[in-house]
């Protein structure tokens, strides 16, 4: 069995657009991010001493390491049943770096994110005018239900998720729109993408329309899809279909098992997995337990021996339960609140509000010492790859704020409408402090917890809100359908409604910008642009973390963009001998 950990997400993210970033990597440069509400959120802080099992050797939060060898056999309940098997389908629900049941052209190494791996491409070539693309994949490689992976599932992925009949929305974070032949093929101009070739068996070549940044690093997360069962089937009927719920097949390491509806869902070992057979015999994934109330009675008691995100005191109460840890790491990203802009045509009362809020007295006094901190761009780009060191920070001064609002003509009888999806009573209360640091300024904000779902519809499908609220006020900068113009809601996903037509060419020059220091002059422009109009207001870095019984061995958490693309690598988890 490999060693061999799976690790995609975030490898340089910008937040309130872009005000955040971390270091390049090779050989590309950029990683795409998106993040779905989730209903349960949390944060990991730092164990009480001599309490519970600590997680980690060597300051490696998110992997639960034992000193025992790996071994073979046995199975996990786990309370993190996915949205695919509920209300949607492994196709609507995602199709990006879902590393239970599918595979991905290439991989990231766990440890420094930064260096890429060979994962169903062994290995691949860039033209140096960075416009062809060229995989060539492992010849092992087996479907679930035995047949060979090919170059011509890789092609018939490409042109599944593009094709607007099929419901995929993987758009916002899958560069697929790059590919030459992309637009005609999308406008039923052409029956295929012309820049997917399929050279061989094993050899597939992707040619680009013009340079993009962020195109080796963004294909890297697709989930690889069979040709072979949707054959002779429209696009429009595949996703109503059983073969993107139940009867999934794809190539990762566990297979589709037992399903009962609202209950649970099981996936079992895939002996033919390329990288070698799970430690695992299967995973038990319940169904609909959404809350921390609803699975943590269930890990106490040995029902269940992974739960999901804790924060607050459900994170001191695991760490105080003997054999219970937590395994996480700092988000890489912010708490964040999304402005509607649509209902804030002057900056200022943006402004106004983002100088209201006391951050620190809410890290420190809410979420407790060492489990947030105050978000700062020096601390998340410390070299300024991203980020102008020109961009400034919004600090707490109430009067300021004041003077804002006055200076903008506020009208203090309005009542502005907050969303947020976050349930908790620790996040109720964060919440609640800045609910009266508006009120303190002349502010009324009326506030509103309700479920992802209904927060979804609220944002995206008829607009109705002044502020949402949740993680993350994150972006990248070619993720431009986050914050283009063309994709204020209902349209796309651009939650805020931001809508900058500079902004939307200098993203669009900057993504085919050839020379670095030329590209990265762009984002600070970007950045300081969207910094002063406020396209997020971001506001805390959480720890983040699940809890675990201690004797699931190797079990990895690390959130480095969105909830969505967490490190889970489950092909390497064991359970300790004798437990």
């Amino acid at each position: 069995m490999s060693n061999k950990t799976r690790w995609y997400g975030l490898l340089c993210v910008i937040l309130g657009l872009l005000l955040a970033a971390c270091a390049p990597t090779a050989p590309a440069a950029e990683a795409p991010a998106a993040e779905a509400p989730a209903e349960t959120e949390g944060e990991a802080a730092e164990a009480p001493a001599e309490e519970a099992a600590a997680p980690v050797a060597s300051g490696r939060t998110w992997i639960n390491v034992c000193e025992e060898e790996p071994v073979d056999g046995g199975e996990i309940t786990l309370a993190t049943g996915s949205t695919a098997m509920g209300a949607q389908t492994w196709l609507s629900y995602g199709s990006t770096n879902e590393p239970f049941v599918f595979s991905q052209l290439v991989d990231l190494s766990i440890e420094d994110a930064a260096t890429f791996e060979p994962e169903v491409a062994e290995s691949w070539e860039e033209s140096d005018d960075g416009l062809v693309f060229t995989y060539h994949l492992r010849d092992d490689v087996l479907w679930h239900d035995g047949e060979p992976l090919t170059a011509e599932d890789v092609k018939w992925t490409i042109e599944l998720f593009s094709h607007p009949d099929s419901g995929v929305t993987v758009r916002t974070v899958l560069p697929l729109s790059g590919i030459a032949g992309y637009t005609e093929f999308v406008e039923g101009t052409a029956d295929e993408i012309s820049g997917a070739e399929v050279i061989d068996d094993h050899t597939i070549q992707l040619t680009l329309s013009a340079p993009r940044a962020d195109f080796f690093y963004g294909m890297a997360g697709m989930n690889l899809w069979p040709k072979h069962p949707f054959e002779g089937m429209d696009y429009i009927d595949i996703n109503t279909s059983t073969l993107v719920r139940e009867d999934v097949v794809g190539s990762g390491p566990f297979k589709m098992g037992e399903f009962v509806p609202d209950q649970y869902y099981i996936l079992e070992a895939n002996e033919d997995y390329f990288d070698g057979r799970p430690h695992l015999d299967r995973l038990i994934f319940r169904i609909g337990l959404n809350t921390v109330a609803s699975w943590l009675p269930g890990l106490e008691s040995g029902e269940i021996q992974a739960g999901s995100t804790v924060n607050g005191l459900d994170h001191e109460r695991v760490m105080a339960t003997e054999g219970l840890t937590v395994v996480g790491a700092p988000l890489p990203g912010a708490m964040a609140i999304w402005p509607n802009h649509r209902n804030f045509p002057d900056k200022r009362v943006l402004q106004a509000l983002f100088h209201a809020i006391d951050r620190e007295a809410i890290t420190t006094g809410i979420y407790g010492p060492g489990q947030a901190f105050v978000y700062d761009f020096d601390n998340i780009d410390p070299n300024h790859t991203w980020i102008s060191p020109n961009v400034p920070d919004y600090p707490y001064d109430p009067e300021l704020a004041k003077q804002l609002l006055a200076d903008a003509g506020w009208d203090a009888s309005r009542e502005l409408s907050f969303v947020t999806y976050y349930l908790t009573e620790l996040d109720r209360n964060v919440v609640a402090a800045m609910q009266q640091y508006w009120a303190d300024v002349g502010v009324k904000v009326n506030v509103e917890h309700m479920e992802s779902p209904a927060w979804a519809a609220r944002v995206y499908e008829e607009p109705d809100f002044d502020l949402g609220y949740g993680c993350c006020g994150i972006s990248v900068p070619f993720e431009y359908s986050r914050y283009s113009c063309a994709n204020v809601p209902p349209a796309g996903v651009n939650a805020s409604a931001y809508c900058n037509e500079e902004i939307d060419q200098l993203v669009t020059d900057a993504i085919s910008e050839a020379d670095p220091e030329a590209r990265k002059q762009m984002w600070y422009t970007i950045s300081e642009i969207t910094n002063d109009e406020l396209l997020h207001l971001t506001l805390f870095q959480q720890d983040r973390g699940h809890a675990i019984n201690a004797n699931v061995c190797n079990y990895q958490f690390r959130q480095w963009s969105n909830i969505t693309w967490p490190e889970r690598s489950p092909e390497t988890w064991f359970l300790k001998p004798g437990s």
